[in-house]
């Protein structure tokens, strides 16, 4: 096993005979020598180092990335950045959707596109992974702040999608209404579409049923209602709540 100097080097091998274009991805056989040289190869803490498996994540299967997004998030800023990287770097025509498995019966998506990485992520369950809630919350900013891999686009994508699964019965993952407060504030591109359809969606599913989501879909109604951007106003979504959340809305934030 390469020695902590030679580690460098050794990924840069890795790295180099890994293919990751869409007609010739990793080798299963290349993908499990890397998990096996993950599990003997741990950091100090004990736990495996998740280095070694970023050259092949373009070739693992969606539902692995999902199980190992946890190793990511804990890792430091330079490795989780790259992760991700490499579990999207393939799918760059595929960066605003939200893949389908073609058979539910049988999991075959690989990699996992950008738009699927920010619905992930906002879905961990950070409590059941052992991860600090602050980690959860800036590994999502750090993707926030990389405008070539998360695009304006890319995150409208995924809160569409997360917001259509709130309509169909799912719970707003945690830092949902977070992202598009820090979203609001941003992207200026967004706000229109933000204003029209998804706060007027959320009210549609009751938000104002879950305390953390309600204050922040009020928050951020209220950064929108008068921002005299081309006529673009919360308003309308905020004439949709039920009188009793309008009486409330307004108590907090009175009309100017």
């Amino acid at each position: 096993m390469a020695s902590e100097a030679e580690i460098p080097l050794f990924l840069s091998f890795l790295d180099n005979i890994a293919p990751a274009t869409e007609k010739s991805l990793p080798s299963q056989e290349l993908i499990d020598a890397c998990h096996e040289i993950q599990r003997k190869r741990l950091d100090a803490n004990g736990d495996a180092d998740p280095q070694f498996v970023i050259p092949v994540l373009s070739g693992m299967k969606r539902e692995e990335l999902v199980r190992k997004l946890p190793e990511f998030v804990k890792a430091k800023d330079d490795i989780f950045k790259s992760s991700l990287r490499r579990m999207s770097e393939r799918l760059a025509k595929y960066a605003l959707i939200f893949r389908i498995e073609p058979d539910q019966t049988e999991t075959t998506l690989r990699g996992m596109s950008s738009c699927e990485v920010m619905v992930y992520l906002h879905q961990l369950d950070f409590n059941a992974v052992g991860l600090p809630q602050p980690r959860y919350l800036e590994s999502i900013q750090l993707c926030l702040e990389d405008d070539n891999l998360f695009n304006d686009q890319v995150i409208q994508a995924a809160l569409d999608h997360i917001s259509g699964k709130f309509l169909e019965g799912e719970p707003l993952p945690l830092a949902y209404m977070r992202t598009v407060i820090l979203t609001c504030s941003k992207h200026e591109s967004l706000h229109s579409w933000i204003c029209h359809v998804l706060l007027p969606r959320l009210v549609e599913g009751r938000v104002y049923n879950y305390k953390r989501q309600w204050e922040g879909w009020m928050r951020c109604a209220k950064s929108l209602e008068n921002t005299g951007d081309h006529g673009v106003s919360s308003l309308e979504a905020i004439q949709k709540l039920p009188d009793e959340q309008l009486k409330l809305y307004r108590a907090k934030y009175p009309r100017k």
